[in-house]
């Protein structure tokens, strides 16, 4: 794990990350990942990140801390077995809600220290087309150069993928997720011009096999952002909204673009509504409120 600051304080989208961080070739192929992160203006996005620091830090407080410290001196644990028992399956109706931060280090130890996934009957010439792909699309766009060692972290991702899930065989699911990773990575890395015609161009490996409420919920974010923008634009930035409704035919016409007709149970979905965003059919539009 590494972290690099752009040239000049402030990364430029015109460039790829090469040219941002001035590192060589060689250096950026040693990581699996490339994270570019920017601090882009989005009110849904930085609501929900002000919420979780609040919560984090409330949660974090030594007060906070004694409590937890005093229930678990009442109840001591039993003497630690090699291998633990593993995690407890979730109850289904507790799917959407998020594990609290000492079950997740113990899931995490458990997969890491006793799961030891092994790959079997991959599709290899799916990784080969790939491969292929993502040379020729490399050498074309000018950023980040693909090599051997690329295919080897999607067999790492994969592996890591069916060890999350404590999966002793590594299954397809596990590889198209790790090339989703691959590539999403590759794109953000090139410069803002091409990023667009790559994601068309890798369009079946991005959306292959994924949730398609995940997808949703991406194109309807797009969407309240754009008329955000808007209004922002139409008032000078002198008024933000907290309440934004969008067309259910504009996310229509985003869904078909991947291949999405029913959309009647993303609506109806825990995600949907916990963004807090409400589909009103009667007048056909989406409602986002604050």
């Amino acid at each position: 794990v590494a972290a690099a600051n752009p040239v000049g304080g402030r990364y430029d989208a015109s460039m790829p990350l090469t040219e941002n961080v001035e590192l060589t070739d060689p250096i950026i192929q040693r990581f699996d990942i490339l994270c570019v992160l920017q601090d882009v203006v989005d009110p849904v996005a930085d609501e929900e990140l002000a919420r979780f620091v609040v919560g984090s830090h409330r949660r974090s407080h030594p007060a906070q801390q004694t409590d937890e410290n005093d229930a678990d001196a009442a109840n001591p644990a039993a003497p630690e077995q090699a291998p633990p028992t593993p995690p407890p399956v979730a109850d289904p109706s507790d799917v959407d809600k998020p594990l609290d931060q000492a079950l997740l280090r113990k899931y995490i130890m458990y997969a890491r220290n006793f799961v030891r996934p092994q790959l079997h009957g991959i599709d290899q010439d799916k990784l080969g087309r790939l491969y292929a792909e993502m040379r020729k699309e490399s050498m074309s766009s000018g950023g980040v150069p693909i090599a051997v060692r690329h295919i080897e972290s999607v067999m790492r991702m994969a592996e890591a993928h069916a060890r999350m899930h404590l999966r002793d065989q590594v299954r397809d699911d596990d590889v198209d997720t790790a090339i989703r990773v691959m590539l999403e990575s590759f794109i953000q890395a090139q410069k803002f011009s091409v990023r667009r015609s790559l994601a068309r161009s890798f369009r079946r490996y991005l959306t292959h096999n994924r949730d398609y409420n995940e997808l949703l919920l991406h194109a309807l974010q797009g969407l309240v952002r754009d008329v955000q923008k808007y209004q922002r634009f139409k008032y000078r930035g002198m008024h933000e909204p907290d309440r934004i409704e969008v067309l259910c035919e504009d996310l229509e016409q985003k869904a078909r673009e991947c291949n999405i007709y029913d959309l009647t149970d993303f609506y109806q979905s825990p995600l949907f509504q916990r963004h807090n965003f409400r589909h009103d059919a009667a007048r056909r539009v989406i409602v986002w409120s604050a």
